[in-house]
């Protein structure tokens, strides 16, 4: 990580302490430390007076927690406070770490761990005295949301940290008891994963690389899409077509899904599960899912529980229902999930889920352009999440957040993350897994759609605006207020035109790419580019943030006009591409893989390597 002077561009960033000459510390030398002052009640945090204290058998989590609060301090202040054990501790002056029973009884500090749950935090001041408890993730929720809200440290990406050098910092009273609203939260995004990046930004999902000091994850077994793993046509079919769909009254062996009211199947699915879970002891979720296609079971049982419940997804439901019932008898903390997802997505009428049945609704129709609510071409999943609420209380969210087809394109949804997680919110979710551009680097936006999902999945309420005004003079530097101008135009097409919808497969000739911005686009990245053309990394990051404007266009070129440009454009993007890592410009595996995309241009545009 290195050093980033926020004040390149202090009028983009709303805390003056994060206007501060920054410091990032692993890439600097342990003798350049920060020279704050660290002011707790009127009284300077200093080792001479104050000491971390831990409980006398701290866990691994409180463990880690205390440690990096003390490694963040010392960069903070340049002072290294001790560690003590809550029974060790003499006249300094506490902050408390966890469970420190006699620390907290001698502070007068109530705290109400059975409450917090896994993830709910205690922050409390007395008088130069600091309080940060929480339980098994709570309590390094707890930390960091001080070193975050308090001290203004931030973790904008695994190579970009932000922690002020000099300056005061004081400390207000505090009383702070917060229950995150959602027990999942989940991308899959590459720059998301590493554990340190995660738990400072209090991201949970099983795609992380959270190990149990860090606080363990939401951890699923067999992810999405499982039928097949359960039963799999092409080794059972030919003995058994009863197990499989029935579609127009024949059994189909290929694209075919479970026949889920067939007592058999039904069988072999609960015995499935349970040898899951013993390979799997420590996942949480068990995934009982459709595979990814059409053709649910048509035969007569099946299509009379659909009928009669109003969706095709009662068959499903009854089935993962039954699943469920068997496994609560003696692994009462499982979770068995499944999707409601195309033909399923409608809810049934009356058919409940059993309480450890986590049922997750995919958004994949959706524009992503405009809110959720209120977009007419949203409408029906408005209407169907409505409903799922109205059955369900452990409803999970897999949202979508970039362009499938083509990710390396712009991608105008900015705007929409947050609204759309306070209407997922406020509808009953507990859990979101915004599925992201998980098979390259450098997509489009990553770094900032990243850091924007994470703030928002933490507090529904948190500030968009205030979040991009933070990252982008930590990540960009000077460069930052032509990009800030690029992403308010690129989101200014979709906001001034109600009718210009996207969704995860529009191409590049969606109306919101037009020449105009094109153009406008180009002149903005060129003024960037040569706002940091002497720091080459600084560089980097702005070619890998232009490379969606080249991207479209090369794909909106046509052959024989202008081919020298397009030539230029081409073997431009190649080059970022390649040094930033970027393999993929589409989840398809084929077409999709950067050599032969660039291959495919080429040949369109008759142009040579």
């Amino acid at each position: 990580m290195r050093c980033l002077p926020l004040c390149l561009v202090p009028a983009l960033v709303s805390y003056a302490i994060l206007a501060a000459t920054a410091w990032a510390a692993e890439a600097q030398p342990p003798a350049d430390l920060g020279q704050c002052v660290l002011t707790i009640g009127g009284k300077a945090v200093d080792p001479a007076t104050h000491a971390i204290v831990l409980p006398d058998k701290p866990t691994p989590q409180e463990d880690f927690a205390a440690k990096d609060l003390q490694a963040h301090v010392e960069k903070l202040t340049g002072k290294k406070l001790a560690i003590v054990a809550d029974a060790d501790l003499k006249d300094q002056t506490p902050l408390a770490v966890g469970k420190c029973e006699a620390t907290l009884k001698k502070l007068g500090v109530q705290v109400d761990f059975d409450g917090l749950g896994i993830e709910g935090i205690a922050i409390e001041t007395k008088g130069p005295a600091l309080v940060l408890a929480g339980n098994k993730r709570g309590v390094l929720y707890a930390v960091y949301t001080f070193l975050e809200d308090s001290c203004g440290c931030r973790w904008f990406t695994p190579d970009c940290t932000v922690i002020p050098k000099t300056g005061d910092i004081k400390i207000a009273d505090l009383k702070v008891r917060r229950l995150p609203p959602l027990e999942l939260r989940s991308t899959d995004y590459p720059c998301s994963r590493p554990a340190d990046w995660a738990v400072r930004n209090k991201m949970n999902g099983t795609q992380t690389d959270i190990d149990e000091a860090h606080g363990g994850k939401v951890s699923y077994s067999h992810f999405v899409h499982t039928f097949n793993q359960i039963l799999d046509a092409t080794k059972e079919f030919d003995k058994h077509p009863e197990w499989f769909s029935e579609v127009k009254g024949q059994r189909v062996k290929d694209g075919t899904q479970l026949c889920l009211t067939n007592p058999e199947v039904l069988a072999i699915a609960k015995k499935t599960v349970r040898e899951w879970i013993a390979k799997s002891p420590e996942a949480t979720i068990f995934s009982v899912s459709q595979n990814d296609w059409g053709n649910p079971c048509e035969c007569k049982d099946c299509k009379a529980l659909a009928d009669a419940e109003g969706s095709k997804a009662a068959p499903l439901i009854a089935f993962v229902n039954a699943i469920a019932d068997d496994i609560a008898k003696d692994h009462p903390d499982k979770l068995i999930d499944t999707l409601a997802y195309q033909w399923s997505r409608k809810p049934p009428k009356s058919l409940k889920p059993r309480p450890n049945v986590c049922v997750r609704l995919c958004s994949i129709e959706c524009c992503f352009a405009h809110p959720l609510d209120g977009c007419e071409m949203n409408k029906t999943f408005v209407d169907d999440i409505r409903g799922w609420n109205k059955l369900t209380n452990r409803l999970y969210i897999w949202d979508y957040v970039i362009n499938y087809a083509h990710s390396v394109m712009p991608f105008p949804n900015l705007a929409v993350l947050r609204p759309n997680i306070k209407f997922f919110v406020g509808n009953g979710v507990k859990g979101m897994y915004e599925e992201a551009c998980y098979y390259t680097k450098a997509s489009e936006l990553q770094e900032l759609r990243t850091w924007i999902i994470a703030k928002t999945l933490w507090n529904p309420n948190a500030d968009t605006q205030k979040a991009v005004d933070e990252f982008l003079p930590a990540y960009y530097g000077a460069a930052a207020p032509a990009v800030r101008q690029y992403v308010d135009l690129l989101l200014k097409q979709v906001a001034d035109h109600k009718d210009w919808h996207t969704t995860i497969y529009y191409g590049p000739d969606a109306k919101y790419l037009t020449p105009e911005f094109i153009v406008e686009s180009v002149r903005l990245f060129d003024d960037a580019e040569a706002k940091v053309a002497a720091d080459p990394k600084l560089l980097a990051r702005v070619q890998v943030a232009r490379l969606p404007v080249i991207y479209t266009q090369v794909m909106q070129a046509k052959p024989g006009e202008k081919t020298d440009d397009a030539a230029a454009l081409i073997a431009k993007f190649e080059t970022v591409a390649r040094k930033a890592e970027l393999t993929t410009i589409s989840e398809d595996g084929g077409r999709g893989k950067l050599d032969t995309w660039l291959k495919a241009q080429r040949d369109r545009l008759k142009v040579a390597k």
